[in-house]
């Protein structure tokens, strides 16, 4: 990380930070729980913690609130928490509680921000190499063989799809090949359904497309290449290969009208009403999206998450890479009065929140894997994969040419569906212009 505050913004991927303290959000409304309400007084402690639960006491309840009170019967000397919910919160935000000093014991990590700076504001969660032993991407977020952040599961990557849908326009056939999902998009597009819901407008969305590039290279290690690549969205790169079926998806017309605005929670009646068919996400959002379709008096069953089919011939001998990913972070704040306690927590909350949101454990061993992804291990035409700690010049170069790759993505909005919604191609000439800036 950079040494000193001053250079902090040059390694952001975003354009101005708020010149004052942002707030979160509010309080989640979970609150009435006593839990959050509970001050520290004379003879405990109370830990402030940030996490992006949906606003409902019904979700805090299920999600986070049994975890918290296992950790207060383990630890009398905790008596309570200040639940946060920051699912709203900006990077811009985050930047500046973290330039102030003024943030929560436990809070989700910035994505933006590069691990060279971690160490200036979270405090270390032990040895990477020893977490790495014991979690699945327990030295992802490391600086100088210590861990900075811990994912709170790990979920598989493909596409999230109606059932019904497919039921009623192709033949009930989940797209097992590249060619059978452009077809099927065009078929779906013809009886005036959104193939693909993009949520483009979340941003953060978008880099759901930046790690399909790496499954489409078939090289764990593609992403990590870029630092030597003056050209990485060059013609037959794998990235330039996934951007261009975006941008076809949208000259096609095959996705949602409005890019600009966040969508998430009409994404997921999208889908569950069969008004659209697929998204590109991790598999954390299969619960959310079962859940709206029961809401809207479907069945759990409509909803169905399969490999997205990147490429043809696919069989045992051809297989198709399914990323095995990390899901957001958690971290610690270095300041807090409590550090030793509150790093006892991150890792036991990032332990035992993944089942209710839909993610795998994250333990290596005993690690449990959530129901609705059980059917993977019938397929004998899929490989699982997991990638390699994420080398820190991609945030720093990827900064210098302000291009989000294998961050947020959100550069695929100008350089790709923008263009290409107004009848264009993707600009990726321009994108290696920026690109190239990092080797003049």
């Amino acid at each position: 990380m950079k040494k000193t505050g001053k250079r902090l913004a040059a390694m952001i991927l975003v354009s101005a930070l708020a010149a004052a303290l942002a707030g979160c959000g509010g309080k989640s409304s979970g609150e009435g729980s006593g839990t959050e309400k509970a001050e520290a007084n004379k003879d405990g402690v109370t830990l402030s913690f940030a996490f992006n639960v949906e606003d409902t006491p019904e979700k805090y309840g299920v999600e986070v609130e049994p975890i918290l009170e296992e950790f207060k019967a383990l630890h009398p000397e905790v008596k309570g928490f200040e639940y946060v919910n920051c699912s709203k919160r900006t990077e811009e935000q985050v930047v500046t509680m973290m330039k102030s000093g003024k943030f929560e014991d436990v809070m989700t990590a910035p994505m933006a921000v590069s691990i060279k700076e971690y160490p200036n504001y979270f405090a270390s969660l032990g040895n990477a190499e020893e977490l790495n032993e014991k979690y699945f991407y327990g030295d992802y977020m490391s600086y100088e063989g210590q861990t900075y952040a811990m994912p709170i599961g790990v979920v598989y990557e493909g596409i999230l799809y109606n059932q019904k849908v497919l039921d009623k326009y192709y033949g009930g056939k989940v797209p097992k090949t590249l060619d059978e999902l452009k077809e099927c998009c065009g078929i779906l597009r013809d009886n005036g359904v959104i193939p693909f819901y993009t949520n483009a407008g979340a941003k953060w969305t978008m880099r759901f497309w930046d790690n399909l590039a790496v499954t489409w290279s078939e090289d764990i290690n593609y992403a990590n290449s870029i630092v030597e690549t003056k050209s990485p969205w060059a013609d037959g790169t794998p990235l330039n290969e996934v951007l261009s079926f975006v941008g076809e998806l949208a000259k096609n017309g095959e996705i949602e009208p409005d890019t600009v605005t966040e969508q998430w929670d009409k994404s997921k009646v999208a889908i569950a009403s069969e008004e659209a068919c697929f998204m590109l996400t991790g598999s954390w959002a299969i619960p959310q999206m079962k859940d709206t379709a029961e809401e809207l008096g479907g069945s759990r069953d409509d909803i169905g998450f399969a490999p997205f089919p990147y490429k043809n011939d696919v069989g045992p001998d051809n297989k198709l890479n399914v990323r095995v990913s990390e899901d957001i972070f958690v971290v610690v704040n270095k300041n807090s009065p409590n550090v030793e306690l509150a790093t006892e927590f991150a890792k036991f909350f990032c332990e035992r929140i993944s089942l209710n949101r839909g993610m795998n454990e994250i333990m290596r061993d005993g690690g449990k894997v959530v129901d609705d992804l059980k059917n993977f291990e019938t397929m004998d035409y899929i490989n699982l994969y997991s990638v390699p700690t994420k080398d820190i010049r991609i945030s720093e170069m990827a900064s210098n040419a302000q291009i989000d790759v294998f961050s947020q993505g959100s550069y695929i909005t100008k350089y790709v569906l923008e263009p290409c919604l107004a009848g264009g191609e993707p600009n990726f000439d321009g994108l290696n212009a920026e690109w190239a800036k990092n080797f003049n």
